[in-house]
């Protein structure tokens, strides 16, 4: 049944362009001959007839029917017709004129004809084609529009009184889907920060001020929905947004970015939730992965903690390197279970090796290190709750220095290329034991730089969105359960950053390390915790105070106010990606002295000594102040 289908359709379109290309021939003769009639006022119509049948009018002719098929002006939908198709008439009609206008006056002597009514009809000819176009484009969108008024109204959604934030080329294309959709609601108003704009109109609805006067211009026009229409839009717009609607009933929907449009169009349709993602204070950042590619290209490649948020992550990116082989190291068998098997059923990698372990079972790390002979270790196996770690600081000493200082030492003896360590903005002037313990096995990683082949660094994570038993997951659950998030205090603040930004860190660290060097993102300013939370009630469509609430707990001890990326003994440079900075390292003690050191403080955290982990901590490092 397809084919016959195909050519009905195909046979439609045919005769659409023909009817278009005949009234638009019809246009073209008819303005030429009441161009030349009003030139000779009105006086006899013989010749404008004679001229459109003679040589030079069948040229005019033959030029324009080439100029339109060229520029396909007969195919266009008037139903949909645009500006581009009104430059496309523009352009036919100049170019016909302008080749018969060489004619006329080569044959200036054998053919009557008038300059003032040539271009009359230069003129009367192009209005006429835009308006004939002007008005199928009008009555199509009467049609529409009478068409959805009579829509059931148990089929129709509820309307929304609409307000759009941005005032801009996004901002007219979501005006146009309302107009075409009114069963989706009706926009009452627009938001932009723009002076100039403020009091204009766009398609006739009024700009109405800006972001900071939302929730104002919200009561008055009585919105119920706002859309931010700015694709690729500035996180700090989209918290400024939540932030003003946190306390009103207005829902807040965004648009998918141009690159997640087709052709650039934008449909009211594709308005999602604002995610999580979109309250960063910076545009997300992104880096080339070749040079990574470079090192990781048919190499062995060894993750730890490869069943968790960053390691899962680490592992689906490295699959995409053309790595030899992968090693997928984890305590959990169900974690490591679920990305081996997301990893042959969706990928179909074949590469990847799924290993349980510790990596503070030396006996089993050095029949890990003997079997496959990593080439990388990216090591992403960590304790990294604070609280949970105060409680229990043994474990933060044993698992993320004892277990960092094993890996780094089979990595040297069997003869390891890279190794990059994932440490936190909570080892800068460590307060607690988890923050202690990256602090410590940055250090370890850093005496063992450069011994035998190996190159050796760390990255410096913010809080990643998103990650397991992070604040967002954390604040989903509350929500889910009791509707009441809870946060320590009202002017606790954050860096954070994203999974895919993380791992991308990781990766680039590998090949970006110079030696006694960390790595940190471009995190923009950190973020209030309580204005996170605000945010999160108002992206789950609830209001605060009224739907949800928040309530301040106080600090769970030794948690700081603002995290610091680096202390100021460090020196920060430039790389090649502008979203990576680089913190070059003093001198640490020197292996033959930090040995000892570590040695001293594992055997407190097995004695489970708490004030001789302190000690010794100080000791090592005296910017670690534990109270």
């Amino acid at each position: 049944m397809m084919p016959p289908v195909v050519r009905r359709t195909a046979h439609s379109g045919w005769a659409s362009a023909e009817l278009h290309m005949l009234v638009d021939l019809a246009l073209l003769n008819l303005v030429t001959i009441a161009a030349a009639w009003v030139r000779m006022d009105f006086h006899g119509i013989p010749w404008p007839l004679v001229y459109t049948l003679r040589f030079p009018g069948l040229v005019e002719n033959l030029v324009f029917v080439a100029a339109s098929v060229l520029l396909q002006t007969p195919f266009a939908l008037w139903s949909y017709a645009s500006l581009r198709d009104v430059e496309r008439v523009a352009l036919v009609v100049a170019i016909t004129k302008a080749l018969t206008l060489l004619l006329l006056m080569v044959m200036r002597g054998e053919v009557q004809w008038s300059r003032g009514a040539f271009a009359a009809s230069a003129v009367l000819c192009f209005l006429l084609m835009a308006g004939v176009r002007a008005a199928a484009r009008w009555r199509y969108e009467r049609l529409t529009l009478q068409k959805h008024k009579g829509v059931p109204a148990q089929q129709a959604r509820v309307c929304s009184r609409v307000l759009i934030v941005g005032a801009g080329d996004a901002g007219d294309k979501v005006l146009r889907e309302f107009e075409a959709h009114p069963q989706l609601g009706s926009a009452v108003g627009l938001i932009d920060d723009d002076p100039s704009k403020r009091g204009c109109t766009v398609r006739g609805v009024r700009v109405l001020g800006p972001v900071a006067t939302i929730a104002d211009a919200a009561r008055r026009a009585g919105a119920t929905l706002t859309v931010i229409a700015i694709p690729s839009h500035a996180a700090a717009v989209t918290r400024a947004v939540l932030s003003n609607l946190a306390d009103t009933e207005v829902q807040v929907r965004t648009l998918p970015g141009l690159w997640e449009l087709v052709d650039g169009s934008i449909h009211v349709e594709e308005m999602r939730p604002i995610q999580l993602d979109d309250l960063l204070t910076r545009t997300p950042a992104s880096t080339d992965l070749r040079p990574v590619r470079d090192y990781v290209e048919g190499k062995c490649v060894l993750v730890t903690g490869a069943g968790g948020s960053i390691g899962s992550e680490i592992v689906r990116q490295v699959t995409r390197l053309n790595p030899s082989q992968l090693i997928m190291l984890g305590r959990g068998e169900n974690r490591i279970f679920r990305i081996s098997r997301e990893l042959q059923e969706h990928e179909g990698v074949t590469c990847a090796v799924p290993v349980i372990g510790d990596m503070r079972d030396e006996a089993r790390m050095s029949w890990l290190f003997d079997t496959y002979q990593p080439d990388i270790i990216f090591h992403a196996a960590a304790h990294k709750h604070v609280p949970l770690m105060e409680q229990n600081p043994e474990e933060a000493i044993l698992n993320n220095v004892g277990g960092t200082r094993t890996l780094l030492r089979l990595a040297v003896s069997h003869g390891a290329e890279r190794f990059v360590n994932i440490s936190t903005d909570k080892a800068v002037n460590p307060v607690n034991f988890m923050g202690a313990s990256k602090r410590i096995a940055e250090l370890v990683v850093q005496v063992n730089d450069g011994r035998g082949h190996l190159r050796a660094t760390s990255v410096r994570f913010g809080n990643v969105l998103g990650s397991e038993g992070s604040v967002t997951e954390a604040f989903q659950k509350q929500l889910q359960e009791t509707r009441t998030l809870r946060v320590t205090d009202p002017n606790m603040e954050r860096f954070f950053m994203l999974i895919p930004e993380a791992v991308q860190l990781v990766l680039q660290a590998g090949a970006l390390t110079q030696g006694r060097d960390i790595f940190v993102l471009r995190m923009g300013e950190p973020i209030r915790i309580l204005d996170l939370a605000r945010s999160y009630i108002k992206l789950a469509g609830l209001e605060v105070g009224r739907d949800a609430s928040i309530v301040i707990t106080g600090n769970r001890g030794n948690e700081k106010m603002t995290e610091e990326l680096w202390s100021s003994a460090e020196h920060v440079v430039s790389t090649t990606f502008e979203s990576i900075m680089r913190v070059e390292c003093p001198a640490c003690t020197e292996l033959a002295v930090l040995r000892p050191a570590v040695d001293a403080l594992l055997d407190a955290a097995r004695s489970h000594d708490a004030s001789a982990m302190r000690a010794a901590l100080h000791a090592i490092d005296p910017s670690i102040n534990i109270p």
